[in-house]
């Protein structure tokens, strides 16, 4: 066999084998907290979060393991004498995606981007009774960093 068609059938069969998705689990823990409009802790708050996969009940503070989407999620906690509290909770493309798309040839991101598990919401709930509240993840800082000639590299 020449060089040429052994090279293609080698990527042939590395093309079609193995799994699709390198980014993770299609669900994910969330903690839920629920405070006053003065930041104090409210615990027995009844909570529904909702996005296009389910719904999910639990009662803060506390956590649940909801299953990943491409949506945002609702969140809407409920306590008697008190005006509820809503959360737009924004899903955020994780950062295996883009390796994903390198290493997977696109396939696996699409498998991934189907069944959820290239998103990710923030761990950490906090829900402020009587409000409406966006909540997206943590952006971790750009740091500068300054090459040996003193010009800033990103």
């Amino acid at each position: 066999m020449n060089n040429n068609k052994f090279f293609a059938c080698v990527m042939i069969a590395s093309l079609t084998t193995g799994c699709a998705s390198i980014t993770g689990s299609t669900s994910q823990s969330v903690s839920v907290r629920t405070k006053d409009q003065n930041g104090a802790e409210i615990s027995g708050v009844n909570c529904d979060l909702v996005n296009k996969n389910g719904t999910w009940f639990i009662t803060s503070p506390g956590s649940v393991v909801v299953h990943r989407s491409n949506d945002d999620m609702k969140v809407t906690c409920k306590k008697e004498g008190i005006s509820p509290g809503t959360a737009a909770v924004v899903s955020d493309v994780k950062g295996s995606m883009f390796g994903n798309i390198v290493f997977g040839g696109g396939i696996g991101a699409i498998v991934d981007h189907v069944d959820g598990s290239a998103y990710e919401y923030p761990t950490l709930i906090e829900i402020a009774m009587g409000t409406f509240t966006k909540i997206e993840s943590p952006k971790t800082p750009v740091t500068e960093t300054k090459n040996p000639m003193g010009q800033s590299a990103h």
